[in-house]
């Protein structure tokens, strides 16, 4: 009964919190789309402008989508393991590290995770190990393994809230 309560909270705190708007995670996946130069539709008072699409660093950097599963919660109707639409923007800061920042839809909303992934190359397969701190709710220290090809990233996270993986696939 308690953790039905802790579970309603959150989701109406997240609900409340995660309001949808403009974020930087969807300024970024409009920069990497291949749409971004055209101009951005502005008011009245504002010239169009446009932007350059970023640079590609690595063939790993851009839009990724797929889906979260959780391999701990289970959805409270269906009795499946929860899941949900899952999106990221990467790229590489150097050869060990790379930027994601992820945007997963949840029940009642969306949160955004921005994280510095650490990994090394083999052939055409990035191999990432680390972990970094979720600074939102639930919060923690979220310690992930995965891998990244040109097309496919798959990455497996455990964190004292949650464990389960990322399977995204590559976008335009």
């Amino acid at each position: 009964m308690i953790r039905t309560r802790l579970l309603s909270l959150f989701f109406t705190a997240a609900a409340l919190l995660l309001l949808p708007g403009c974020t930087t995670f969807h300024r970024e996946w409009y920069l990497w789309s291949p749409q971004s130069t055209k101009p951005v539709k502005t008011t009245l008072l504002f010239h169009p402008k446009t932007e350059p699409a970023p640079t590609p660093q690595s063939p790993y950097d851009g839009r990724w989508e797929g889906r979260w599963v959780s391999n701990k919660h289970r959805a409270p109707f269906s009795g499946e393991y929860e899941s949900g639409r899952l999106q990221c923007v990467f790229t590489k800061i150097d050869p060990y590290r790379y930027r994601a920042n992820f945007r997963a839809e949840w029940l009642l909303g969306a949160s955004e995770v921005l994280a510095e992934l650490y990994g090394h190359e083999r052939g055409k397969t990035l191999h990432l190990k680390g972990q970094f701190p979720l600074k939102t709710i639930p919060g923690g220290v979220y310690k992930y393994e995965g891998t990244v090809t040109p097309t496919h990233f798959t990455l497996n996270y455990d964190a004292a809230y949650d464990t389960g993986t990322f399977e995204l696939h590559k976008v335009q």
